[in-house]
């Protein structure tokens, strides 16, 4: 039997229950539990914040520019030599190569920059392209043509067919502020997230008008002049997407960054202006191509002055009959600036000249003979573009050079047929020939004329023993065909 003060802890503990559950009830009957209210007030919190304070700039100016980021998918094939041949003992030697082909992927980013599906991008990454896709964010793939490419300003130009797509709006990069936002979007590490959406990264604009000089030997074409630097990060898939500013512009195209050797960004990341993709496109509308501005003018940097940088940039060499002959310009003077801007280096030339809209006049101050005097000098159009070609049946392209068209290249040699292009099944690539080699002599009988092709071309069919005269990176050397 129960004591009584076990019943009245029994009747005292019902009671507490009892209270428990009347609470549950009415809180029930009021709109739920405590935490199902606390959850519900955190929502509406979370709701009435999103536009005070989450939605900032940077937000606004992804989703205006995101719907116009596209991946580039790209296959094409690539030459792989016997690494032996990289041995400096074998640089003497133009032997046939030991080479392999194999089609491989490749993937990059791009921003459309017109309803009817022209897409802007790096050259880099559709460089050698069979093939290219792009990927629009809501996940429509489409065969992209390859409308204009050049690999000095290393940007490409792709058209797709469709309409009223989303537009990217272009800003302006001569208005850039030092710190101010930027926002790189684009498709990094692409071939391991499987999905289309662009990602964005945030940093601020590190420096303007950067000249960053190609490692010696790398064999870098583009010229890397007034460029555009941030720390916002740029890794592998973001060369060619937008780095855009806090208004939702694209201020540049995402280019390349320093990684310290890590493959992946530190902070250093560099983009082209987008003045200067204005200028390649309005040469796309006019002409149906990417014009550079030729001056026949080559400029090398000044030695230090006791530990100082100088001024300006000495002329090292004149195309003959270019618009600097024509302007009286010699090897030895120095140009002091250029539109009334004072020059630093031989490199901010040639990104001068990248900027500039093709046959639009320069006034030049120069240096000779310790006076001073001013020059108007008229570019026009590059000798290559209106130089004699040559197309063969043995998967060879040629250039017939001159004295101008020589000096224009940085060539030795005044004469001979300029390889342009190598198809990968030609006779000639087998022998070890390579694009930008001048094709001199066969064995005794010097080619220096468009109807010289041919004469090459029977050699080659003959299968008979000779040797062609080659000149490589400014060496003259011999192809032995046994």
């Amino acid at each position: 039997m129960r004591t009584r003060r076990e019943i009245l802890l029994t009747a005292a503990a019902a009671a507490v229950l009892t209270a428990t559950a009347a609470w549950w009830v009415a809180g029930a009957v009021r709109g739920g539990s405590g935490l199902e209210r606390t959850l519900a007030d955190a929502r509406a919190q979370t709701a009435d914040e999103l536009s005070e304070t989450r939605r900032t700039a940077i937000v606004t100016a992804a989703e205006r520019v995101g719907p116009a980021v596209v991946s580039v998918n790209v296959v094409a094939t690539q030459v792989v030599r016997d690494p032996i041949f990289d041995d400096p003992f074998f640089r003497g030697f133009f032997l046939p190569p030991r080479e392999r082909r194999r089609e491989v992927q490749g993937l990059g980013s791009g921003f459309i920059v017109s309803q009817d599906g022209y897409v802007v991008t790096n050259q880099h990454v559709v460089r050698g392209a069979s093939r290219i896709v792009v990927t629009l964010v809501d996940g429509r793939q489409m065969t992209a043509e390859m409308i204009a490419e050049d690999d000095l300003t290393d940007l490409a130009v792709l058209k797709v067919q469709a309409e009223d797509l989303p537009v990217a709006p272009l800003g302006d990069s001569d208005d850039l502020l030092i710190g101010e936002w930027s926002i790189a979007i684009g498709n990094p590490f692409g071939y391991l997230l499987a999905d289309r959406n662009p990602s964005v990264t945030v940093g601020v604009i590190s420096a303007i008008g950067r000249e960053v000089r190609p490692e010696p030997g790398a064999g870098q074409s583009q010229v890397w002049s007034n460029m555009i630097q941030t720390d916002a990060a740029i890794n592998p898939g973001n060369s060619g997407g937008p780095l855009v500013n806090a208004n939702g512009e694209v201020i540049g195209v995402n280019a390349f960054i320093f990684s310290g050797g890590s493959g992946g960004s530190i902070g250093l990341g560099f983009a082209i202006p987008i003045n200067r993709v204005r200028r390649v496109l309005q040469d796309v509308i006019e002409y149906g191509s990417i014009r550079r501005p030729w001056t026949g003018l080559h400029l090398a940097p000044l030695e230090l002055s006791e530990g100082q940088v100088p001024v300006g940039a000495r002329v090292q060499r004149v195309d003959p009959g270019s618009p600097a002959e024509r302007a009286d310009l010699r090897p030895g003077d120095i140009v002091l600036s250029t539109d009334g801007r004072s020059l630093q280096s031989a490199l901010e030339w040639e990104g001068r000249l990248l900027d500039l809209p093709s046959e639009t006049p320069i006034r030049l101050e120069v240096e000779r003979g310790g006076s001073t005097f001013e020059v108007d000098l008229r570019p026009s159009q590059d000798p290559l573009v209106d130089a004699r070609r040559i197309a063969t049946d043995y998967g060879a392209a040629f250039v017939v050079l001159d004295s101008t068209l020589a000096s224009h290249l940085g060539l030795t040699s005044a004469s001979g047929l300029y390889v342009e292009r190598l198809a990968s099944g030609s006779p000639l690539r087998a022998l070890g020939l390579q694009p930008a080699d001048v094709v001199l002599a066969v064995d005794s009988r010097r080619l220096v004329g468009a109807g010289d092709a041919e004469v090459l071309g029977q050699f080659l069919r003959a299968g008979r023993r000779g040797r062609l005269l080659v000149e490589r990176e400014g060496r003259v050397g011999q192809i032995q065909v046994f």
